[in-house]
């Protein structure tokens, strides 16, 4: 039986026969898992596929394990097929994937791997830094969640500032620290930041991530067995402890009493204790009075969501990112400028929207377009709604600041007259009105005054008018805007 596993090295003594870690198979699996997430309207049932993790090929099947009966039954029974076509859509060897139990595992199986819920982040920390290349000279794919690779503005330079301390070894007083914000704007970035680059410096300190959910899944299932001794040892004997989404333990009195012991653990030898949480210390709920007043007692600070120059920065960055893997992957600004206007989420969508493109390409084969962007789209955002007549004449009186007296008027200041032709061609290729019901909102008497506008911007355009085509792009995109309840 031949086994290729995600995680551990050495030959069991059984005899199986196992192959070098073939970590491009793990990483397909992330990307298959990305996709599909992508692709799919994000809810809290997603949370389920959090739990999941990569094991071993075995006689060329992939298999995931599940941490419980529970977690397995409710995967199989919502994401097995679209995770299925997923990882057919990104494995060239055309594998199928295996869901099961991880204490159904064979034994000699598990001895190899090790616990991966546990040993997660020291893999992800080799492959992020290059040493992910699997049996076949595969690179491992998927962006490393690093400094460089992290966009740094106004809404989170703070956090980027403290993380990068912590990484160096810096002196900080506060042994607890709290990182919050909404989710999707980066907390999981930033600690994963820290923890490659305290795992390059390599200077001796030790250190541990785990998510809040999954120290919750090991301590229920270790105390279920009588046994919390190792998830105990492995969080407690850290210089650098960093738990990721906090709220995932509210109201869990035994793990909270447990994570409160391992936070004590680590400050009481000096050591510090990275969390990032949804809520700001003081409006967290459901905390043990103990654990509430630890960290309302921490340095916090706050990761805001990130403004629109912010956003396509980001886009702009893991472009570059995916450009590596997909040399032909490159967006115009105006696409830029789209996906800005219409998925008003913060990194985390946007990537999304990202990956989902990257997909529709072929991963190569073929150039993003506009077209294939839209589609995307209205996959993530559901499909526009077609503007009124009178939303495109408000957001044109709003994005040139002239008032509506002035934009039905029959001025020929160009200040007035350029507005008012953009409102009519707008009105013209974003609806389906005629000519005269368009005349008839801006209080013309006949047709040929839109007919005219409509002519006049369209020349412009067939032209090549950079600056008018840019133009258009913003006032559309503005729109699009109001439609959204941004305006």
């Amino acid at each position: 039986m031949g086994l290729t596993y995600g995680v551990g090295e050495q030959k069991p003594a059984t005899g199986v026969n196992v192959r070098n870690v073939h970590l491009g198979a793990k990483a397909l699996w992330s990307k298959s898992l990305e996709a599909m997430q992508a692709k799919t309207t994000p809810d809290n049932s997603q949370q389920w596929l959090t739990d999941l993790r990569f094991v071993a090929e075995v006689n060329n099947a992939i298999v995931v394990a599940a941490p419980d009966q529970l977690t397995l039954d409710r995967v199989i029974a919502s994401f097995e097929r679209p995770l299925q076509q997923a990882w057919q859509d990104v494995d060239p060897k055309r594998r199928k994937l295996k869901f099961e139990l991880w204490s159904r595992i064979p034994a000699d199986v598990r001895d190899v791997v090790g616990d991966p819920w546990l040993n997660e982040s020291a893999f992800e920390a080799d492959a992020e830094f290059g040493f992910a290349d699997g049996e076949d000279g595969e690179a491992a794919i998927g962006h490393a969640m690093t400094f460089s690779t992290l966009v740094t503005g106004p809404s989170n330079a703070r956090a980027v500032g403290l993380g990068k301390r912590l990484a160096k070894g810096a002196p900080i007083p506060a042994g607890v620290i709290v990182i919050y914000g909404e989710p999707g704007t980066g907390k999981t970035h930033i600690l994963k930041a820290v923890e490659a680059e305290t795992a390059r410096k390599d200077d001796g300190r030790r250190l541990a991530y785990i998510s809040a959910e999954e120290f919750m899944t090991r301590f229920v299932n270790d105390a279920r067995a009588g046994d919390t001794s190792a998830l105990q040892s492995y969080v407690k004997q850290n210089d650098l402890l960093m738990i990721d989404d906090l709220h995932w333990i509210a109201g869990k009195a035994k793990t909270d009493k447990a994570f409160f012991g391992a936070l004590r653990a680590v400050t009481s030898m000096g050591g510090h204790v990275i969390i990032t949480a949804d809520a700001a210390p003081g409006d967290m709920v459901g905390l043990s009075k103990e654990l509430a007043g630890e960290i309302k007692g921490a340095a916090s600070v706050e990761v805001a969501m990130p403004d629109d120059e912010m956003r396509k920065a980001i886009i702009r960055r893991h472009v570059e990112l995916i450009a590596k893997d997909t040399p032909n992957f490159a967006l115009t600004d105006a696409m830029v400028d789209r996906i800005v206007a219409t998925i008003r989420g913060a990194g985390r969508e946007l990537c999304g929207v990202l990956w989902s493109l990257q997909l529709e390409t072929g991963y190569g084969e073929l150039a993003p377009t506009p077209e294939m962007l839209e589609t995307v789209i209205r996959r993530i955002a559901g499909e526009p709604r077609t503007p009124t007549l009178d939303e495109i004449k408000r957001t044109c009186m709003d994005v040139y600041r002239i008032s509506k007296t002035d934009i039905e008027s029959s001025s020929k200041v160009r200040t007035i007259c350029h507005p008012r032709q953009v409102a009519m061609y707008l009105s013209r290729v974003m609806t389906d009105k005629s000519f005269p019901q368009i005349a008839t909102a801006y209080k013309k008497k006949d047709h040929t005054t839109v007919l005219h506008a409509y002519r006049k911007i369209k020349q412009a355009l067939d032209k090549g008018d950079r600056d008018m085509s840019d133009e258009i792009e913003r006032v559309k995109n503005a729109v699009f805007d109001r439609l959204a309840g941004h305006d």
